[in-house]
């Protein structure tokens, strides 16, 4: 049999990552309300950082930051990106929060025509177009009574974080051709956990007994699907990745329904379909679908 290429590798990873993100999610909200973001944002980069202690000796490797602005910068926005993402969590339910940070995709390609040079396609445009209407959808939908059309800060934190999530990503795509994905993850929990920490000491809240297992649900949940995010990126296109990720909304949004009864907006379950059609458009895996490659002439 011919070798399968190594791009096809990380696709079945990544659904897994996806539906890990969306158990991180889950674990996050049912904590909402009774601790501050900044303490659930500790938990989940300190809990990350305990797992790399035991890995990196256990492995018999060390950290490789061979270019420490980059590894930096990918900790800083990553970072960021959580905690704003937290935020969305607190404020929204599960479901749309995710949809809006999962937008990064887009995010990612626009700062990558800016940071990179790269050029923009028919696809590209369109998808932006539609994933931004999905998006506003989506953010519509979370206006509280009363406020005009004043948007409520969780939307605006949804968006930011998937500004910040695509500034990462370009990032972390640039240290894996030389860097392995637990140094990698090392950089996103140091940085992580120094966003989190003047948050979590300006708003600090009790801590109870039953809130250990949603705390650790978010910790080791985050662990799984950022390691094998990281390492399943080595072998697939930020593009191909950005689709794969657009099930983490699906998952959650499936999760909050069953287990936390958050209801289905009619208004914002449009908008995350048109949202989710807009980056596989814009990515290009539509339109490979419904247009096939021509063969090469013998």
């Amino acid at each position: 049999m011919p070798p399968i290429p190594e791009r096809l590798r990380g696709s079945p990873l990544l659904v897994i990552s996806s539906f890990m993100f969306a158990v991180m999610a889950f674990c996050a909200r049912t904590v909402a309300g009774r601790l501050s973001v900044g303490q659930v944002v500790c938990a989940r980069f300190a809990i990350g950082l305990v797992f790399l202690a035991f890995y990196f000796p256990l492995t018999g490797t060390r950290p490789r930051m061979g270019r420490p602005g980059l590894w930096a910068l990918r900790g800083i926005f990553g970072g960021g990106s959580v905690y704003f993402y937290f935020v969305a969590i607190d404020r929204l339910a599960v479901g749309p929060a995710t949809l809006l940070n999962a937008c990064w995709p887009i995010c990612a390609a626009i700062l990558g025509i800016f940071i990179l040079g790269e050029r923009v396609n028919g696809y590209l445009a369109t998808g932006l177009m539609a994933t931004t209407f999905g998006a506003g959808l989506v953010i519509w939908s979370t206006v509280q009574g009363g406020v005009g059309l004043t948007l409520g800060v969780g939307a605006w934190a949804g968006a930011l974080s998937a500004v910040l999530s695509g500034a990462a990503v370009i990032a972390l795509r640039a240290l894996r051709g030389d860097t392995d994905a637990a140094s990698i993850f090392l950089s996103f929990c140091f940085f992580g956990l120094l966003v989190g920490v003047p948050f979590a000491v300006q708003d600090w809240r009790p801590l109870s007994a039953d809130m250990a297992l949603p705390l650790l649900g978010v910790g080791l949940a985050s662990v799984v699907a950022q390691m094998i995010f990281t390492y399943a990126m080595g072998y697939v296109t930020a593009a191909a990745g950005g689709i794969t990720t657009q099930l983490t909304p699906a998952f959650s949004w499936l999760l909050g329904a069953l287990l936390l009864g958050e209801p289905l907006h009619p208004l914002a379950m449009v908008g995350s379909l048109v949202c989710m059609g807009g980056v596989l458009w814009g990515t290009g895996l539509v339109p490979r679908l419904l247009i096939p490659a021509a063969k090469p002439s013998p």
